[in-house]
């Protein structure tokens, strides 16, 4: 996630290039996540607020779906992901490398990843809901304060995920797939899935699965222009790079990412993972897209193809 944002103010700092102060960068940003739902539905809980100290979790779960609440310090940022990291790393490597996932879009090989998410908004929670199966998992959380530049620091902590009860409880999460009105797939061929499209305006929970079995992918949602499509964002983000990798000032409209606004996230999922975000999206056109770095080839995965445009209605 903060590879995406750096690149959107790299955009904005070669738009405005010598025509004074650049633009802060919250003009380009109106997070949509919403909490309407989600904490209506019953699932058992598991809140993360994270400090520059750290955070606490539980240690200890029955495999299951929990409602996340992901929270920080004042003024900070936060990411969480529940990750999966091979046998055999010291905590300073796993840290290294979940930072290096949750920072650059770096896909760790032999990770897995269960899913996530950040604050769109310093102060305002965020809710989602995972679907933890039995296994050993890090919950890596981030943490930074935007306005203060300060580097972002990584936080694990470890969760041991046992098989559920064979009785099944009165929690509705026992077995039970949290209701959606959205759904949205990411494949191994490079693609999102949205449907249906048009999506309806409001307050809507969305199925973000992972359908396939050997890449991870995240979700970045933006606002754009009622007559973008994938094939012109992707040409759009290729002359943009270029432009950035001359140090030409651009010329003409301003570059692709600034005419965005970015409105939702959802963090690195595996094959198989699934996650479940709210989000309350007004009536527009709009964005996903995929800026996970594939280990071999060195590239996005929008390059690859990886964005859809869908309307809300």
């Amino acid at each position: 996630m903060r590879r995406v944002v750096a690149l959107f103010a790299l955009g904005l700092v070669l738009a405005v290039a010598g025509a004074g102060p650049v633009v802060a960068q919250e003009e380009g940003f109106d997070p949509r996540f919403s909490n309407t739902i989600l904490g209506t539905l019953g699932y058992p809980e598991i809140a993360i607020n994270v400090t520059p100290d750290g955070f606490e979790a539980p240690t200890t779960l029955a495999a299951d779906h929990y409602l996340v609440t992901l929270s920080a310090a004042r003024g900070q940022i936060t990411y969480v992901d529940f990750m999966q990291p091979p046998a055999g790393l010291d905590e300073a490597e796993m840290t290294e490398l979940a930072l290096a996932a949750a920072r650059d879009d770096l896909v760790q090989p032999g990770w897995g990843y269960a899913g996530g998410s950040n604050l769109g908004n310093p102060d305002v929670p965020v809710s989602f809901i995972i679907r933890l199966d039995p296994g050993e998992y890090q919950i890596a959380a981030s943490i930074y304060a935007p306005e203060q530049g300060s580097a972002e620091t990584m936080f694990l902590s470890p969760l041991t995920v046992t098989a559920a009860a064979a009785t099944p409880t009165a929690t509705p999460g026992a077995g039970v797939e949290p209701p959606s009105t959205v759904t949205l797939e990411m494949t191994d061929d490079l693609r999102y899935v949205v449907s249906p499209d048009p999506v309806p305006a409001g307050p809507q929970v969305w199925k973000i699965a992972n359908t396939g079995t050997e890449l991870a992918h995240h979700v970045v949602m933006f606002r754009t222009e009622g007559d973008a499509t994938a094939d012109g964002i992707i040409a759009g983000f290729q002359a943009d790079f270029a432009a950035m990798a001359s140090g030409t000032p651009f010329a003409g409209p301003p570059p692709t990412m600034a005419q965005f606004e970015w409105v939702g996230y959802a963090a690195l999922q595996s094959g198989g993972a699934t996650t479940y975000a709210e989000f309350d999206l007004d009536p527009a056109t709009y964005a996903v897209i995929c800026f996970i770095v594939d280990p071999v080839s060195q590239q996005p995965h929008f390059l690859a193809g990886m964005v859809t445009v869908f309307t809300v209605e």
